[in-house]
């Protein structure tokens, strides 16, 4: 029989070759498998989406294609967008002197009367019916890839008057029985009446398609 102090040296030398090695320790010749999934692998990181993606060349080509038309000396192209088929700059962007091509219905009469209400905001029904019916009576007619367009220049109390005041220049082009194409400017009365002759020779220059 061993004696208490072999004893207790067999029970140091126990607890230390315990103490030495994990429970989980991996021994030589212990063969350990893994199964990867696809659903595990690396996957690239995507790039980053631009804020205001792009349309699609598609969609930009036929929004492009929808009207066409020249661009008169001194004016600058802003392109389409929303509503408008086009926007185009007399001068530079910043003076924000628009000239626009948007879709719309309505007869000749309404929207001129409409436009004259813009000018002048104080004045009667009555008042904007007799302006407008003067302002078709002397429009200018137009001939724009064979369909017989009008262009209307309207002014406010002041540039009627002779002072500087504001005007609307615009043209209506019919498409149907129930839709046109309606041209429009509306700024200072002095730029409408310089910029006229150039106004309807771009009117008379659009194209578009159905």
């Amino acid at each position: 029989m061993a004696s208490p102090v072999a004893r207790g040296l067999l029970l140091v030398a126990t607890v230390v070759a315990a103490g030495c090695e994990p429970a989980a320790a991996i021994r030589p010749g212990d063969i350990r498998t893994y199964t990867i999934t696809k659903d595990a692998e690396p996957v690239a990181a995507p790039a980053t989406a631009p804020a205001s993606p792009s349309p699609p060349p598609a969609a930009a080509a036929a929004r492009d294609a929808a009207v066409r038309y020249e661009v008169p000396e001194g004016w600058n192209d802003g392109g389409a967008s929303g509503m408008r088929l086009a926007t185009l700059f007399i001068g530079e962007p910043a003076d924000k002197r628009e000239v626009t091509i948007i879709p719309a219905s309505g007869t000749l009469e309404s929207n001129v009367e409409r436009w004259q209400g813009q000018l002048d905001a104080d004045a009667n029904a009555g008042d904007l019916a007799t302006k407008a019916r003067e302002a078709i009576a002397a429009a200018e007619a137009i001939d724009v890839a064979g369909v017989a367009a009008k262009i209307v220049l309207l002014r406010d109390a002041a540039a009627t008057a002779g002072s500087e005041g504001q005007a609307i220049l615009a043209a209506v082009i019919p498409l149907d029985d129930k839709r046109s194409l309606f041209v429009k400017f509306k700024g200072d009365a002095v730029v409408a009446a310089r910029e006229r002759e150039r106004f309807a020779r771009f009117v008379s220059s659009i194209r578009w398609q159905e």
